[in-house]
């Protein structure tokens, strides 16, 4: 499975994706990393292996597409004007990809470059049923419709956009404070829930030790792992959403 992530605008989520509901899912995969100002949250996960590169090396970019079969590319905004313009120059790049997802956040700036990155794709020949919108960051609390909380790019979905991309099912991830945390453990969100620590045990002896700094390190991480897992759910029904139909429709 060949997968790219990418926007036209920035945070929208793009590494946390590649790390979290991607890589984390996918062991082994090759990872590449386009960007050339700021670092990508890949590079900053202990267990993943991640090639970097810029926009401007893209010779060497498609060689890494087409030998590898599991590959993960994650494209920085500061590159994907660039990135895009090669793959127009390298017209087979575009058939590369197994599934392209374009994340998309609450914030109207953010959905109209969504909806701009969507309009690219399609102009540069990417098949729409490769496109695949994952609506990113969903305040989860406040229980409204992903038609309320994205609607620019919904509406899109279903007049402009429909024959662009894949909208619905809506792919949408939940915001949660436990991404952040992960990042600075420098751990994914999959390896935090399957923490198989007692952390009640961990409470026990470190009230009988009269340890308090313990104590709350074992506060903390129980309440790290209960969100973490909270997470991984979330992440696992999306990327079933995503690549159960891709993975049957390339064994058939």
């Amino acid at each position: 499975m060949k997968t790219c992530v990418l926007n036209l605008s920035g945070n929208v989520g793009k590494s946390t994706l590649a790390v979290h509901l991607l890589a984390a899912f996918s062991p082994g995969a090759r990872i590449v990393s386009v960007e050339s100002i700021n670092a990508s949250e890949v590079d900053e996960v202990d267990a993943l292996d991640v090639e970097a590169f810029s926009a401007s090396r893209f010779r060497e970019i498609f060689r890494e597409i087409m030998v590898h079969d599991e590959l993960i590319v994650d494209v920085g905004a500061s590159n994907v004007a660039a990135f895009m313009g090669e793959m127009a120059r390298f017209r087979s790049a575009v058939g590369e990809f197994d599934l392209v997802l374009v994340p998309t956040v609450p914030a109207d700036k953010q959905q109209r470059d969504t909806i701009a990155t969507v309009d690219w794709l399609h102009t540069l020949g990417v098949a729409p049923g490769k496109v695949r919108i994952v609506f990113n960051q969903y305040p989860g609390e406040s229980l409204e419709a992903v038609a309320s909380v994205y609607p620019q790019v919904v509406g899109y979905g279903l007049s402009d956009g429909r024959a662009k991309a894949v909208f619905e099912p809506h792919a949408v991830i939940a915001r949660s404070e436990v991404f952040e945390l992960a990042k600075s453990s420098r751990r994914t969100i999959r390896e935090l829930a399957r923490d198989a620590t007692d952390w009640r045990a961990a409470r026990g002896e470190a009230r009988r030790a009269g340890d308090m700094e313990a104590l709350e390190r074992a506060m903390a991480a129980q309440m790290i792992h209960d969100l973490a897992v909270t997470a991984q759910d979330n992440l696992a029904r999306v990327h079933a959403l995503l690549f159960a139909p891709t993975k049957a429709a390339r064994r058939a």
